[in-house]
């Protein structure tokens, strides 16, 4: 909202956002620019295209659409092996029994 309206002066959104000063306005408008764009961050592995932000773990794992779906194939094949490896441990166990 602060950033949405910059044609607004920070007392007029201070009266429409309760629990706002309107110094703090100005100092969140200092800090971030009162006509910036907000775009996404980029991708915290290939730094190249910005966060998936439609997907809330991608968002939170900070990665793009291409290196979530990497990541997700990766997981899913590293848990196969790990099961597999379990259930051979646990047969192993029962045929010594």
């Amino acid at each position: 909202m602060l950033l949405g309206h910059p044609d607004m002066t920070a007392e007029e959104l201070a009266r429409l956002i309760p629990r706002h000063s309107p110094s703090a306005i100005r100092n969140r408008r200092s800090r971030k620019g009162r006509w910036s764009k907000v775009r996404a961050p980029l991708c915290s592995r290939c730094d190249e295209r910005p966060v998936w932000t439609e997907s809330p773990r991608a968002r939170k794992m900070g990665l793009c659409k291409g290196c979530y779906l990497h990541e997700m194939e990766h997981r899913r094949r590293e848990d196969a092996r790990a099961n597999a490896l379990r259930q051979s441990l646990f047969k192993e166990r029962r045929r010594r029994s």
